[in-house]
C-alpha cells in the first residue's frame, strides 16, 4: 500500500511538472525552402541589444520545429543567412513560418500567432519602401544629364510623398493596435537613418503608446524599459528647459 501511494504521488509530481511546463512555452515549425541543413537563431530582443537563445537546425526537405519556452511576452528576431522574422509569440501558441530562406524576410507567411502577424505587415510595409527608394534611386542613376535638376525636383518630391505616407501607415498602425508590444517596433521604425515618428516633435504618441503597455502589460520588462526611457527624455527636457530659464 505505502509502495502505491509513493508511485501515485510521484506520477502526479510528474504530471503537475509537465502540465506546468507545457504553459509557458510555444512552438515554431515550419519550412525553409533552400534551407536543408542549415541553422536560424532565435534571440529576444532587448534594451542593450539582442539576447542569443536557441538554434534552430533545419532538417532535410526544409523541415523545422522548436519548442520554447517563454517567461513573458516579448519581441524575439529568427535570424537567417540574410535577413531576419521579427516574432511576438503568446505562451501556447503554435507558430507557422514559410519561407525561402535566402530570403525570409520578403518572402515569409506566418500563421498561429496574431501578434507576430502583425508584424508582418509592418515588415511588408518596409519592404514595399525599400523597393520604391531602389527604383527612385535607379531612376536618378539613369536620368538624363540635360534634365537633371527637373528630373531631381521630381524625385525630391515623390520621397516626401513616400516618407508622408509611410509616417501616416506607423502612426495609424500605432493607434489600432494600442497596448501591443508591437507598437514598439512601430514607432521607431525610420526611412533612411531618419525616424519616422520623431520623439522632439512628436511625444504624445510616443506617451499615448506607454499608456497602452501601461494598461495591457504594466509589469512586462519592455514597458518597464519604455517608461524609464520617457521619463529620462521628460527630465532631460526639464532640465534643459530650467536652464534656458536661467540665461
Amino acid at each position: 500500500m505505502k509502495k502505491i501511494k509513493t508511485l501515485l504521488i510521484t506520477v502526479l509530481i510528474i504530471m503537475v511538472s509537465s502540465c506546468s511546463k507545457d504553459k509557458d512555452t510555444y512552438t515554431i515549425s515550419g519550412t525553409m525552402k533552400n534551407g536543408d541543413g542549415a541553422e536560424m537563431y532565435l534571440m529576444e530582443m532587448e534594451n542593450s541589444g539582442v539576447k542569443m537563445l536557441d538554434t534552430i537546425k533545419i532538417k532535410d526537405k526544409g523541415g523545422f520545429s522548436a519548442t520554447e519556452h517563454l517567461q513573458e511576452e516579448s519581441i524575439f528576431i529568427l535570424q537567417g543567412p540574410n535577413d531576419y522574422i521579427m516574432l511576438c509569440p503568446k505562451i501556447g501558441e503554435k507558430i507557422k513560418i514559410n519561407a525561402d530562406f535566402d530570403n525570409m524576410a520578403v518572402t515569409y507567411t506566418i500563421t498561429g500567432s496574431e501578434e507576430s502577424a502583425k508584424l508582418k505587415v509592418l515588415s511588408d510595409k518596409q519592404t514595399m519602401t525599400r523597393l520604391t527608394l531602389k527604383a527612385m534611386s535607379d531612376q536618378l542613376q539613369m536620368m538624363d544629364i540635360s534634365n537633371a535638376d527637373s528630373m531631381r525636383q521630381e524625385v525630391a518630391k515623390k520621397y516626401k510623398l513616400l516618407r508622408n505616407n509611410q509616417r501616416e501607415f506607423i502612426i495609424g498602425y500605432i493607434n489600432n493596435n494600442l497596448g501591443s508590444l508591437t507598437t514598439l517596433v512601430a514607432i521607431y521604425r525610420n526611412m533612411e537613418g531618419r525616424p519616422l515618428i520623431d520623439m522632439n516633435e512628436d511625444f504624445d504618441i510616443y506617451k499615448k503608446v506607454l499608456q497602452g503597455l501601461e494598461k495591457m502589460y504594466p509589469t512586462n520588462k519592455n514597458t518597464e524599459n519604455f517608461r524609464n526611457f520617457i521619463k529620462h527624455y521628460e527630465q532631460a527636457e526639464n532640465n534643459a528647459s530650467i536652464v534656458d530659464k536661467n540665461k
